[in-house]
């Protein structure tokens, strides 16, 4: 294993693997290396468990049935001095390989990665670190280094999700079995040199309410505002460009809402966690084969009008980019609660690509839009990349159009919004006044109430389960609002 002297934050994975960051922004992966004769002891027994795969998987103890097919051979081979001797080197690949990511293993596990992206064969994979993000794209020490290795290797990586990618069908969307979403490419077909990946990588348990108000990313009287919002069933709309955490956002705000709820989520990749109990989980369906299948597809459009027939109390979608969401504005017209997010750069940016073609939105329908929350990567003084919502305005509707009423911005060179107070608050916003009107409550001491809650997750809790306890004290005497 190689020195860690002079390098950040060295992590001890396994024994047999770690990882540094040097300070010149390089992720550095350490993996033990194998004799030559070893190799070949792994070459031939990684072709003798591919080919009983199936049995090894149903033994219910794969890593068991790995170490017990290794001596076996050994013995049958007569070559139990070099598998002795190197038993913990093949240990290792062996189960990396055929039970973990390969040659990507060492990333895949590492929960603090974001992403992990491949742009060519023979170029050194990247990462992008949620602690280093200052960096961008930390360079790694892995390469494919052929087009025909990393060919395979991506084949491979999509039986896994249950998936095939072939000259056929070049592209393809899936996800990995713990929820990680990827997307590759294939041959020379749709780029070049040859095959990409990219792996977008989400943490085992989700952000909640606490995490993103330690990281800034609001503060509790914008969370208690839009809390205060969605109880009223309001319809929103998040806006930010890629990777600035719309579907983050999203996923912590429904969490905040009642309980009793029934929620349907409708997504193209399911990537949402909802804590409530009656949640209906949609998700599109689309035919890998260049055929006449198509008409089998199952689309946004189609899951959200089926999803008027389930009643909800709050329907969400992950994101909207064509004309389904005509039929969504008209879901939310029928008095369900609605949160969707939107790639644009600003509220009015939204509002401008909702009206143009191919999605069409009139007027009259974006007047059912309550506010729009714009979220975005900024880059903090210390040179870090930190996600935060900006801006935060609401539509009123005018004889001539819709008005844009800024309730909360962010000032990037005092690092404050505009509005700390819940004085401030409720002179400024109209829609949370009619929110107090359906909820039927006082609003300063609803929302002090709320904001004394959010306080307690942030001190209290940090899992959905512990912030889920916390929550629910609000709705123990408002069981009208179940």
């Amino acid at each position: 294993m190689f020195s860690l002297k002079n390098y950040l934050n060295p992590v001890q994975c396994q024994i047999l693997m770690s990882y540094a960051i040097t300070k010149s922004g390089q992720y550095l992966v350490s993996e033990p290396t194998l004799s030559t004769e070893a190799h070949t002891v792994y070459s031939n027994m990684m072709q003798q468990l591919f080919l009983s795969m199936e049995p090894m998987m149903k033994n219910g103890d794969p890593v068991n049935y790995i170490e017990k097919h290794l001596w076996e051979e050994a013995n049958q081979q007569a070559i139990t001095e070099v598998v002795s001797k190197n038993f913990s080197q093949l240990r290792y690949y062996l189960i990396r390989d055929i039970l973990g990511y390969g040659i990507l293993d060492v990333l895949m596990k590492d929960e603090k990665l974001e992403e992990i992206t491949v742009e060519r064969f023979d170029r050194n994979a990247g990462v992008i670190h949620r602690q280093f993000s200052e960096f961008n794209i930390l360079d790694t020490n892995i390469v494919f280094g052929t087009m025909e290795s990393m060919n395979s290797y991506i084949q491979k990586l999509m039986q896994k999700t249950g998936n095939s990618v072939s000259s056929a069908t070049p592209i393809m969307n899936a996800m990995t079995p713990e929820g990680h979403r990827i997307i590759v490419t294939y041959e020379q077909e749709v780029s070049l040199p040859g095959p990409t990946l990219d792996i977008r990588k989400f943490t085992q348990e989700p952000y909640t309410i606490s995490h993103l108000l330690e990281y800034g990313t609001l503060n509790n009287l914008m969370a208690a505002y839009l809390w205060f919002l969605l109880d009223a069933k309001s319809f929103g709309l998040i806006v930010g460009e890629t990777g600035s955490g719309k579907t983050t956002l999203l996923n912590t705000l429904i969490g905040l809402v009642n309980p009793r709820w029934k929620i349907v989520t409708i997504e193209e990749t399911p990537e949402l966690k909802i804590p409530h109990y009656r949640w209906q989980r949609l998700f599109t369906r689309t035919s890998p084969m260049i055929t006449q299948n198509a008409k089998f597809d199952i689309s946004i459009m189609d899951l959200i009008k089926a999803s008027l027939r389930m009643r909800p109390d709050f329907e969400i979608v992950g994101e909207v980019r064509g004309e389904e969401a005509q039929y969504l504005f008209q879901s939310a017209a029928s008095g369900h609660g609605g949160l969707t997010s939107f790639h644009g750069s600003d509220a009015e940016s939204a509002l401008n690509r909702l009206a143009a073609e191919p999605i069409n939105i009139k007027t009259s329908q974006q007047m059912l839009l309550w506010f729009i929350v714009h979220v975005t990567r900024l880059r903090t003084p210390e040179k870090k990349i930190t996600r935060k919502i900006v801006s935060i305005d609401e539509l009123m509707p005018q004889n001539d159009g819709i008005q844009l009423v800024k309730i909360f911005q962010y000032d990037i060179k005092s690092g404050k919004y505009n509005i700390d107070s819940v004085d401030e608050l409720i002179q400024r916003s109209k829609r949370i006044q009619h929110a107090a009107d359906v909820l039927n409550v006082d609003l300063k001491e609803d929302l002090e109430k709320r904001i004394t809650l959010l306080d307690e997750c942030v001190q209290n809790a940090k899992s959905q389960n512990q912030i889920n306890l916390i929550i629910s004290k609000y709705y123990e005497n408002y069981s009208e609002m179940v």
